[in-house]
C-alpha cells in the first residue's frame, strides 16, 4: 500500500506584475485504491495543484512537502518522480513533432523500468486505437480524445502508484469519454 500526503502547500506563479499565490495551505491524503475528485471554479487552483506535484518549472512551491511513501517528491526532478511512482495525465497535452508515438512510449517504459514489454498492441485495442497510431508524433494533430486516450494508453504501459488527471474528459465527445473511463477504471482495477 503507498500514500501520496501533501501538506500545508503553497504554491506561486510568476505574472507580470510579480508573483502571485495560488494554493494557500493544502493538505490532502490519498492511499492506495482510493479515487479523489477535486472540484472547484476556473481558477481555484485544480491545474497549479497537479503541475506542482509533477514539478512543472512555472510553479514555485514555496511551503509544505508532498510525500509519496514518506519521501517528498519536492526534493526530485521530474523524471525522478515519474520513477518513483507518478504520473500526470495534463488538461492540455503537448505537441512532440518529430517524436513518434512507438518512440515516446518505449523510451518512457523503458525509464521508469528498464524493460519494453510488448503490451502496447493490446492496451491499444482496449482504447480502440489503430495500430498506425504507433507511427504519428505524440500529440501532433490528434484530435481532443485521441490525445486522451494516449494518456490513457501512458498510464496502462507504465503503471504509476498514484496517477493525477487534469480534466481527462476536457474534449471529449461522449463516445471517447466512454472509452477513456473505460481504461482509467480498468487500470483502478487491475492495480492499487
Amino acid at each position: 500500500m503507498s500514500t501520496l500526503q501533501i501538506k500545508n502547500l503553497h504554491v506561486q506563479v510568476a505574472t507580470n506584475d510579480g508573483p502571485k499565490p495560488i494554493l494557500k495551505g493544502v493538505d490532502l491524503t490519498v492511499d492506495s485504491g482510493e479515487v479523489h475528485a477535486i472540484m472547484g471554479p476556473n481558477g481555484s487552483g485544480k491545474s497549479t495543484l497537479a503541475y506542482s506535484i509533477a514539478g512543472h518549472p512555472d510553479y514555485e512551491v514555496t511551503d509544505g512537502e508532498v510525500l509519496l511513501d514518506g519521501v517528498n517528491l519536492l526534493d526530485m526532478s521530474v523524471d525522478e518522480r515519474a520513477r518513483a511512482g507518478l504520473f500526470l495525465a495534463m488538461q492540455y497535452p503537448v505537441e512532440v513533432p518529430g517524436v513518434s508515438v512507438a518512440n515516446f512510449l518505449r523510451t518512457a517504459k523503458t525509464a521508469i523500468d528498464g524493460q519494453w514489454v510488448s503490451e502496447v498492441s493490446g492496451a491499444m485495442e482496449k482504447l480502440r486505437m489503430d495500430p498506425a497510431f504507433n507511427e504519428r508524433d505524440v500529440n501532433a494533430g490528434f484530435s481532443g480524445g485521441e490525445k486522451k486516450r494516449f494518456e490513457i494508453l501512458q498510464m496502462e504501459l507504465l503503471k504509476p502508484r498514484f496517477a493525477v488527471l487534469d480534466e481527462t474528459d476536457s474534449g471529449l465527445d461522449v463516445d471517447a469519454l466512454r472509452i477513456v473511463s473505460e481504461g482509467v477504471n480498468r487500470l483502478h482495477d487491475s492495480s492499487d
